[in-house]
């Protein structure tokens, strides 16, 4: 099958996380499986860019933030929105990252005019909002393009309430994220490095990170903490917290991370920790999984039920002193990180493969070809 994947934003930083990785991933296992994949998305360029990578093209289109903007959802890129409307007759399905914001949602109307069949995979980035903005964006857009697609792919039943309070007429189904298992595995212990991976947002709570190692100044004198990501609202704070606790010498920031250089963090990192709420399903616990590293997060990610049925990770009740002595308890205790890395190992095999995904993703794009001209 010709099929396109629409993302937001693809940078060398890897500014746009979990679905920009999730989409790369997905692209590459699909190309595995003989299907000609493209995938576009806005990106700090100058001029449109086109290059192959993994055995799917990547065509890449500038984007820019309208007005005086932050963060994704003020993303434009009219060129990839007229290269959709112009060039995409030679598609047989289209897969739309959708987020709320005016790369993805101008996309899929493109798709829509293009009478395209599609799926849409929101990654939890579509929810109820009561702000004006949103809620006239999902009006006009949002949600007749997911009433219109032929699949909105969610990755938990959390996601699918809060994707039918949005559009209740969404036809969801589940498929989860995956990941392929050929990174290098760390062996025997490392270092006492405790690692943040994630943007510098809110919802990724990078100061509940640097508190936890105030917490740990005493039982865990040789620790060393690095926080890693992008900023998203939080660096300035994160920095003042850190000369407020006199953590200078224990927390660095080295900001943003090139995807290709994550796996390497990850892996010389004795613990990783990520303090978020209300996420769905986050690929860096999946990345820290693939490589050996065990990991410390909190029981409101969509990804909590799974890590506690395996044991793949300490799920925590998300406040500081939690991910404090669970982090002191890996760290103390090579058995504990020994048995998560099992856990995750086994959850990875038997539930997460992207291969699995990949054949899953076959199955709905066929249903979505074999329907008539999109609704």
């Amino acid at each position: 099958m010709r099929v396109l994947h629409i993302v937001t934003y693809v940078s060398s930083d890897g500014a746009f996380g979990g679905p920009m990785r999730v989409a790369f991933g997905q692209a590459e296992a699909l190309a595995r499986r003989g299907h000609e994949v493209t995938l576009v998305a806005g990106a700090p360029v100058p001029e449109p860019q086109e290059y192959v990578q993994a055995g799917y093209t990547v065509r890449l289109f500038p984007s820019r933030r309208l007005g005086r903007g932050r963060g994704f959802a003020s993303l434009i890129s009219p060129r990839m929105t007229w290269h959709l409307l112009r060039s995409m007759a030679r598609c047989d399905v289209a897969h739309i990252h959708l987020a709320r914001d005016l790369v993805t949602i101008p996309a899929s109307v493109a798709i829509r005019m293009r009478r395209i069949p599609y799926v849409v995979q929101p990654h939890g980035m579509i929810d109820p909002s009561d702000k004006l903005l949103a809620r006239v964006l999902d009006f006009a857009a949002t949600r007749p393009s997911l009433r219109r697609a032929s699949d909105v792919l969610v990755l938990t039943d959390r996601e699918q309430a809060e994707i039918a309070k949005v559009e209740p007429r969404a036809a969801t189904r589940s498929v989860p994220n995956g990941i392929r298992r050929t990174a290098t595995r760390r062996i025997g212990k490392q270092g006492n490095t405790v690692l943040f991976l994630a943007r510098l947002h809110p919802r990724k709570r990078p100061r509940a990170f640097v508190e936890m190692a105030g917490v740990l100044r005493e039982t865990l004198p040789d620790a060393q903490f690095i926080v890693a990501g992008p900023d998203e609202g939080e660096a300035v704070d994160v920095a003042r917290l850190i000369e407020s606790l006199s953590l200078g010498d224990r927390v660095s920031c080295i900001g943003p991370v090139r995807p290709s250089d994550t796996d390497r963090l990850l892996r010389e990192a004795r613990v990783f920790v990520l303090p978020s709420v209300d996420e769905v399903f986050p690929m860096t616990i999946l990345e820290a999984f693939n490589v050996g590293t065990p990991v410390v997060t909190t029981d409101s990610l969509g990804l909590a039920d799974l890590c506690n049925e395996y044991g793949a990770a300490i799920v925590t009740d998300g406040s500081v002193e939690g991910l404090a002595s669970a982090v002191q308890e890996v760290v103390q205790d090579e058995s504990v990180a020994d048995r998560l890395c099992a856990g995750a190992d086994r959850l990875l095999r038997e539930r997460l493969s992207i291969d699995a995904v990949a054949e899953l993703l076959e199955q709905r794009y066929r249903v979505a070809a074999s329907q008539k001209a999109v609704r």
